[in-house]
This record gives C-alpha cells, sequence and structure tokens, in this order.
C-alpha cells in the first residue's frame, strides 16, 4: 500500500495539463474567478487544479483532479438554453498498489468516458486533457464528437491554449471554499425548460458520485472510445437515439391525428 507521502507526490506527478479549443472564450481558471460570491477563495492566480487521492480497497488510489471554469457559454441554439455562470469538471486516474496508474476516466457532460492508462496522451510526463469549446467535457484526443440534436458537437481541436497549473489539495472541508453548498453562479433553470441548466454546486457536493462514490462513477462510465474524433466516425448510437426520438414523435401525432378523426 502505498504511504500517503508517495500519494501526495503522485498527486503532484499526475497533475493533467489541459489543453483548449483555439477558439474557446472562457479556459481553465483559478476559483478566485468564481462568479458567486463565494467565501475564502484561493486568490493564487496559478491554482486552476484542485486534486484529492481517494484509497482503494485493493491498495491502489484514485486521483481525481477538479477543473474550474468561469463561465460554460456552449448553448443547444434553442433560446440560448445550456448556458451557465460557473462550470467544475473533472477526471481520475486509478493508480495499482504499487503507485502504477492504469486507467482514466474523463467527464463528459452526463456521463464519462473510462479508458486504459495507454490511450492517454502524455506532455513532459503528465496526462492529457483536451477541452471541448464552451462545454468543457474532457476528452482524451483532440477533434469533434457528435453528440445528440439538439446538442451541438464537441469541438475540441487542442490548438489553444495549455495550462499546466498548480495542483491545490483539497478535501470536504478545505480549503475553506469546498464547504460552500450553494451554487457557483447565478444561473437557474426555470421550470418551463428542461433544457436550461442550474450554475454548478462545487465538488463536494456534486450528483453521480462523482465525488462521494469515484469507483462507482467509473463503472458507471461508457466504454473507451477516444478514436470517435470525427464527425460520423462513430456516432451509430447518436443515430440510433435520434431514430427513436423521431419514431416517438411521429407516434404521437399519429395518435393525435386518430384521435381527431375518430372525434370528427
Amino acid at each position: 500500500m502505498m504511504t500517503a507521502a508517495a500519494l501526495g507526490a503522485a498527486l503532484a506527478l499526475y497533475a493533467p495539463v489541459v489543453v483548449h479549443d483555439e477558439r474557446e472564450r472562457s479556459p481553465l481558471a483559478p476559483v478566485a474567478q468564481a462568479p458567486a460570491a463565494v467565501p475564502g477563495l484561493d486568490p493564487d492566480p496559478r491554482a486552476a487544479v484542485y486534486g484529492r487521492v481517494v484509497r482503494r480497497g485493493d491498495g491502489g488510489a484514485w486521483l481525481q483532479y477538479w477543473l474550474f471554469y468561469a463561465d460554460q457559454d456552449q448553448d443547444r441554439g434553442i433560446v440560448r438554453t445550456g448556458r451557465h455562470a460557473g462550470d467544475w469538471e473533472m477526471v481520475q486516474y486509478r493508480l495499482d498498489a504499487r503507485g502504477r496508474p492504469r486507467e482514466a476516466v474523463y467527464a463528459q457532460h452526463s456521463i464519462a468516458e473510462r479508458c486504459d492508462w495507454g490511450t492517454v496522451q502524455q506532455r513532459d510526463g503528465r496526462p492529457v486533457v483536451y477541452a471541448a469549446r464552451g462545454a468543457h467535457a474532457s476528452y482524451f484526443r483532440p477533434g469533434t464528437r457528435d453528440r445528440m440534436w439538439p446538442d451541438p458537437n464537441d469541438e475540441a481541436n487542442g490548438r489553444g491554449r495549455v495550462v499546466r497549473a498548480r495542483v491545490v489539495p483539497i478535501s470536504e472541508s478545505s480549503p475553506a471554499w469546498m464547504r460552500w453548498p450553494e451554487p457557483w453562479g447565478g444561473a437557474r433553470a426555470r421550470w418551463w425548460n428542461p433544457a436550461e441548466q442550474d450554475s454548478p454546486r462545487g465538488p463536494a457536493f456534486q450528483q453521480q458520485g462523482r465525488w462521494s462514490d469515484p469507483d462507482g462513477w467509473a463503472r458507471a462510465a461508457t466504454d473507451c472510445r477516444a478514436e470517435c474524433d470525427r464527425v460520423g466516425e462513430c456516432d451509430g448510437r447518436e443515430r440510433a437515439m435520434a431514430g427513436v426520438g423521431v419514431a416517438a414523435v411521429l407516434a404521437v401525432l399519429g395518435g393525435a391525428w386518430w384521435r381527431r378523426r375518430r372525434r370528427g
């Protein structure tokens, strides 16, 4: 089992290099740029990656890295829905009992992608995260990924700003801003528009088990699709889901037409 000192060294060693799309307008940022009045923020402009170690029962550990962006400006094209102030993303790397990296899990909107360590690109020995423009979903390779309508495709060409930020260790109670339970921005989804989004809460208050159950979050992730880096290359699932959606709409319209005829 790795010692606490060894895990601390690993947390710094494997801190990700974040590579942006060339048209990104809200790059990785320190929490001091949060749009909400969060108490106790670290003003250090070099700190934009926040990391923690979670030990596993097999003697290994997860290294989690939380990435903050001041604004999520990608919308779905329908009355500008999907935008919100503040954006927390996360990637995690699994170490075995000897401290060797084995796999990675990258958050991508409401899901995640899980790949073997061999898939992870590196720069100067540090893993690379390609951030999608505006939405900041994390990818293993540069490129464009299909998403189902009305969501726009994710563009992460990797030709933009490169950030090698200092890692700040975090826990549920430290630094002080980790205890802030409210949203990190003023965006609120209106009840009549399910496509809108609230500003996110901090790392320890995230849903889907990202903080509370790293193993479970990894198990729920999709299989590795790092090679799907061009539009149309691996969009069978998207086309199938779109087909189901169209069929459902046609069924509803057909049912309404049939009922109207019966009443006539």
